[in-house]
């Protein structure tokens, strides 16, 4: 081969290897964080968040405001079972926080656990605590950000999203599994700087986590035996068994649909799987660079995350599941209604 041809082959490489290279404008580490031993008087949640399958906007400018609190209270995870649950943002799995690839966050958070309701005071294990939080889209120092903070407390620190994809928040206090099992999990969207390839007609976020729980009284609680053992008695997708099924997501035939899938756990792996269609594309962890093509499923550990885009091909309804069929049997199962 010609001296001329290799030349021009080697900066088409270096050039398509640029272009996923590391960002010098990457920002590592952040100021210290702050501890106030003040609660927060505002107990709104601020920011680009939603709930459930809803994807948030993300906000304009290069530093982002978010806020949410810890609080205990009585969740339903289906009409037959609710249990006093620790919570980001008053529900289980806690808001869906999405910004862009390079903003700042500057966020929040205090600590509510000593904040009780007569409804709560049923319950034997209702007492403050300590709580944290620690977001897998940061590259900062987790001693000083993820740091526990007292019942009353507030925390601020930033941090700057340096990568793109779909990540997972939790609490980090230990015992992190019981903290987890209580509830205190949830998933950041970071957006590619350009966005992703393909403009999609309809967007969902779909959380899977395990509940591990025991009947007491009228109520649930949380079972770390179970846990431990990795025997989950449901696992739900954003939090409620089944919940798509009985109001399924909506698209249209042909439309091009995009899930923002994240595997909570907190112990479990997932297969997840649409019936009726192939993944077009799949960005594993959400992350552009990170690109399968054709798939039929989709395997995501505790704490991984995925972007799957895919076609309804017809009118008619689609299942989508953990085909880990036990899983899927335990509430891991939902529907998208093509029209």
């Amino acid at each position: 081969m010609k001296p001329i041809i290799i030349c021009i082959l080697a900066l088409v490489i270096t050039s398509c290897n640029n272009k996923h290279s590391v960002d010098s404008k990457m920002q590592y580490g952040a100021p210290e964080a702050k501890v106030e031993s003040t609660v927060n008087k505002d107990t709104a949640v601020k920011g680009p968040l939603s709930y459930g399958a809803i994807i948030p906007q993300a906000a304009d400018g290069d530093t982002v405001e978010v806020k949410f609190d810890v609080s205990h209270r009585l969740v339903s995870i289906s009409p037959d079972i609710s249990f006093l649950a620790w919570t980001f943002g008053n529900t289980i799995p806690g808001p869906v926080l999405k910004v862009r690839q390079g903003q700042t966050v500057k966020f929040s958070m205090t600590d509510r656990s000593n904040q009780s309701t007569p409804a709560m005071d049923m319950f034997v294990n209702n007492m403050p605590m300590q709580h944290s939080i620690d977001f897998h889209a940061a590259m900062v120092n987790p001693e000083d950000k993820y740091r526990s903070i007292q019942p009353g407390e507030t925390i601020h620190f930033q941090w700057t999203a340096n990568y793109p994809g779909v990540f997972m928040y939790h609490c980090g206090t230990p015992m992190v599994l019981l903290h987890m099992i209580y509830g205190m999990i949830g998933m950041v969207i970071v957006e590619p700087k350009d966005g992703y390839p393909d403009k999609a007609d309809r967007e969902y976020a779909i959380i899977q986590s395990e509940f591990y729980l025991k009947k007491k009284g009228d109520y649930f609680v949380p079972d770390t035996a179970s846990a431990m053992k990795k025997q989950p008695v449901a696992v739900a997708f954003n939090g409620r068994i089944g919940q798509y099924l009985v109001h399924p997501l909506k698209a249209k035939a042909g439309e091009r649909v995009r899930f923002y899938v994240m595997n909570d756990g907190p112990n479990n792996a997932t297969n997840f799987h649409v019936i009726g269609t192939i993944f077009d594309k799949v960005y594993l962890d959400g992350n552009p660079f990170n690109e399968l093509r054709g798939m039929q499923s989709v395997y995501l550990g505790p704490a991984s995350g995925a972007v799957v885009e895919f076609i309804l091909p017809e009118k008619g309804t689609y299942t989508f599941v953990d085909h880990s069929f036990a899983d899927a049997e335990l509430g891991a199962k939902g529907e998208i209604k093509a029209e």
